[in-house]
């Protein structure tokens, strides 16, 4: 059955199912319904988690033999499985999953988005029809400033719907930036405070320095020695690895399209079919002057391995990584990569 996210507490609460699948492209709320149904096994007595990360080379084997094995620790237990790109291997390896789920074990299988061809296919009609189907769906622009509204809320903040616009038209539908920039406000606020338009301005004002738009800025101009001391500083105040990427991947992917449309018609016609602000065609000109395509196909690659470290599979470092990209945004050649192997 299909769940909403704002449902899923309620569908918790009166008991677990077999299976749940969190599906979605907004990192944010699928890793908040995962937390949900986590919790709610471990405060329905099921105190033995199994984790496991299915890539292309994963051994399905594995979560099989263990659904068919009896637990030695526990009489219930969570599987709990990501799946970060959907493919054949994983979808025979998931009907075979279908015919072992019962209630002495739970299944969480967190997905990306998947489409309506694959929520028809056979495999994923019985997974869902086993259990409940959690859909995220991304927060529409109009509705976003109520949803920081209301997070704000949660969080014993009380945020005017012009502040709530700032702070959206800063994280720029960020879901993970705008939920970290509001835990700040709780600190240095203190709970129960009320922020207006102009608290917000100022104190966006007050960490310029430290935001993650003033990297964006440095790392498309070109200063190595500002970026990389920007990077520091936001690595210092303990942004998120995950946040960090989405801005150097945000970044690569417009500068990508942009050299592509721009060798058929000109960069800046490009920029505006882009939607690229006036005021920010010279900063992404300079990054165009200075990467070529296949430098950006190259970052690409480096992103997605960066990628793998954060979600805890093999990769580079992860302080070493966001040097490196650094240092090729500003058309340096980085330190010697896995790619380079």
């Amino acid at each position: 059955m299909k769940i909403r996210p704002d449902q899923l507490q309620q569908s918790l609460d009166k008991g677990l199912q077999p299976i749940y699948i969190v599906s979605g492209d907004e990192v944010l709320l699928c890793q908040e319904a995962c937390d949900s149904v986590r919790r709610s096994a471990m405060q329905q007595g099921i105190e033995e988690r199994l984790r496991f990360v299915a890539d292309a080379q994963f051994d399905w084997q594995e979560v099989i033999n263990e659904m068919q094995a009896l637990s030695l620790f526990s009489s219930r237990r969570l599987f709990d499985i990501q799946i970060d790109k959907l493919g054949e291997k994983h979808s025979k390896a998931l009907a075979q999953v279908v015919q072992l789920l019962s209630l002495d074990n739970v299944v969480l299988l967190s997905l990306p988005k998947v489409d309506a061809k694959t929520q028809k296919a056979k495999w994923f009609s019985a997974l869902e029809q086993a259990g409940a189907f959690v859909q995220v769906w991304p927060i529409d622009a109009n509705r976003l400033p109520a949803w920081v509204q209301q997070r704000a809320k949660s969080l014993n903040l009380s945020l005017s719907r012009d502040a709530a616009a700032i702070m959206c038209e800063r994280g720029e539908g960020n879901l993970l930036a705008l939920s970290q920039e509001l835990e700040k406000l709780l600190l240095s606020h203190g709970p129960g405070s009320q922020l207006d338009e102009q608290t917000i301005a100022e104190s966006v004002a007050d960490s310029s320095r430290y935001s993650i738009y003033d990297l964006s800025d440095r790392l498309l101009t070109g200063k190595l020695k500002d970026a990389l001391h920007c990077l520091s500083q936001l690595r210092a105040e303990g942004v998120e690895d995950s946040i960090m990427l989405w801005l150097y991947n945000r970044e690569l992917a417009t500068l990508t399209q942009l050299s592509q449309l721009a060798q058929q018609q000109g960069l800046r016609n490009a920029c505006q079919k882009l939607r690229i602000w006036d005021k920010r065609i010279p900063i992404y000109e300079s990054a165009y002057q200075r990467l070529p395509l296949n430098s950006l196909a190259y970052m690409q690659r480096y992103i997605a391995l960066l990628d793998q470290s954060i979600k805890g599979l093999d990769g580079p470092d992860i302080e070493l990584g966001f040097r490196n990209l650094t240092l090729m945004f500003c058309g340096v050649k980085p330190v010697a990569t896995e790619l380079d192997l």
